[in-house]
C-alpha cells in the first residue's frame, strides 16, 4: 500500500503530464514530491501542497538558497532563466 505522499506525488505527476513544475522538462522516473509550502514551514502532505518536480529542481530549491527557499513561482522563474542561459540543470547540488 502506498503512503499518502506517494499517492499525492503520483497524482501531481499525472496532473502535470509528467513535466517538472520548475524546469518544464519531462521527468521520466526521476520524480519527487515537492512541497510548495515546505514541511519545515508548516506545509503538509496534501494534494494541494504537493507538486511533481525532477530531483535536480527539488534539491536545488533549498541547496542553492540556504537562508530560505524562494517561493515556487520565483524559483520556477530562476530555473527557467538558468536553463535559457545553459546553466541548468546543475549536476552537483
Amino acid at each position: 500500500m502506498r503512503k499518502p505522499h506517494q499517492r499525492n506525488r503520483e497524482h501531481a505527476r499525472r496532473a502535470q503530464g509528467g513535466i517538472c513544475i520548475y524546469c518544464r522538462q519531462p521527468m521520466g522516473k526521476d520524480v519527487t514530491a515537492e512541497h510548495l509550502v515546505a514541511r519545515m514551514d508548516g506545509g503538509r502532505n496534501t494534494r494541494g501542497n504537493i507538486a511533481a518536480a525532477c530531483r535536480c529542481c527539488n534539491a536545488g530549491r533549498h541547496a542553492l538558497f540556504p537562508r530560505g527557499a524562494p517561493d515556487p513561482e520565483t524559483y520556477q522563474a530562476f530555473v527557467l532563466l538558468m536553463g535559457k542561459a545553459g546553466l541548468w540543470p546543475i549536476e552537483r547540488l
